[in-house]
């Protein structure tokens, strides 16, 4: 057994550097280090120079491939990663495991060759993924020059776009095919984000602030769109869509758009605001009780409020409760309506088109 061992451990150890009590590291030594310079230092050398080479030009990319490739890339790299240690590792313990009791392992001082090539290509490996994210970020804020520009605003629960040609929709962006498109994100109550998996770009939008994001529209189809940050009880129901169009169709869709606006009495104009922004979501038109009063019957009639007075619902207190809807609370209902920042022309439109609503 001991026999055993001694030829073991010879055999561990014949490849290592003689110790300080020998002759020195020797000629061994000096064959590894050159040995080392020759593979370790051009490696890393050649990474490190794709690395810093890899910086696409951000006019010519798509982020929705890019975040697919660097997941890819990500994806190779780890699962390399752990073959690497997973299938020596069971090998080792398989082959080396103890086989009779009271059995010692060979007493090993080191490597240097390997030390150095296991601490340089986790460098190198860090280095290049690192590099790689760097140029991803680039591209994802980096906004083509001539892209298509939408405002959207977030509220509770839906989101309103607002198009360069004037028009607005609510929960649904169209956009013309193969045209970067870059979105400016804002929200009139609380946090909300903006999320297009398709094309694999999302971002958060901040009462207050402007944000932005851009991703490529691509081919002609329709795409969920959707909240992905909690902002209260109906988060779960903040859906909308993007629709790609082909371009002489959006240009057609833009047309009829403008023209259908500008020939709307005041009441469809108010109709069709109330729809857009979701109103009908609390406010029922048919004297349901919903998350809000009916719409129903509510212009002219008198309303209770909390601390017991009594109002009417006239254009003044519809415009008011629009703008401000904890300046006069409705006794029964929670205040859980978000503020509104509309022109006075839709305010006035608004408050036509719920004349009309007996």
């Amino acid at each position: 057994m001991q026999k055993g061992l001694k030829r073991n451990h010879y055999k561990f150890t014949s490849h290592l550097p003689l110790s300080s009590k020998g002759r020195g590291r020797g000629i061994g030594w000096k064959r590894r280090r050159i040995k080392m310079q020759k593979i370790v230092l051009p490696l890393m050398a050649a990474m490190l120079m794709f690395c810093v080479t890899f910086v696409p030009d951000a006019s010519a990319v798509d982020p929705a491939k890019s975040w697919d490739r660097h997941f890819n890339l990500w994806l190779i790299i780890s699962v390399g990663i752990w073959l690497i240690v997973t299938i020596p590792l069971i090998y080792l313990v398989i082959k080396y495991k103890e086989k009779r009791g009271g059995e010692e392992g060979a007493d090993i001082h080191g490597n240097p060759f390997l030390e150095v090539v296991w601490t340089a290509i986790p460098l190198v490996i860090v280095i290049l993924l690192g590099t790689q994210s760097w140029a991803l970020y680039r591209e994802y804020r980096a906004v083509p020059q001539g892209a298509y520009e939408v405002k959207i605003e977030g509220f509770q629960f839906g989101y309103e776009m607002t198009y360069p040609e004037g028009i607005k929709t609510t929960n649904e962006l169209r956009v013309p095919e193969g045209t970067p498109v870059k979105v400016l994100l804002t929200s009139r109550d609380v946090i909300h984000t903006f999320s297009i998996p398709k094309f694999r770009v999302k971002e958060d939008m901040i009462p207050g602030r402007t944000t932005y994001m851009w991703f490529q529209s691509g081919k002609p189809g329709e795409y969920i769109a959707y909240c992905s940050e909690y902002c209260g009880t109906a988060h779960s129901m903040m859906r909308g869509k993007v629709i790609v169009m082909k371009k002489d169709d959006f240009k057609a869709w833009v047309a009829q758009h403008k023209e259908a606006v500008a020939s709307m009495s005041l009441e469809a104009r108010g109709e069709k605001l109330v729809k857009d922004l979701g109103c009908i979501g609390c406010h029922s038109i048919t004297g349901e009780k919903g998350v809000g009063a009916t719409f129903k019957g509510l212009h002219g009639s008198e309303i209770i409020l909390v601390d017991g007075r009594k109002v009417k619902a006239d254009d003044a207190y519809i415009k008011e409760s629009i703008v401000d809807p904890k300046a006069k609370l409705v006794k029964g209902y929670a205040p859980t309506m978000p503020p509104y920042t509309l022109s006075e022309a839709d305010l006035n439109a608004i408050a036509a088109y719920l004349k009309t609503v007996k």
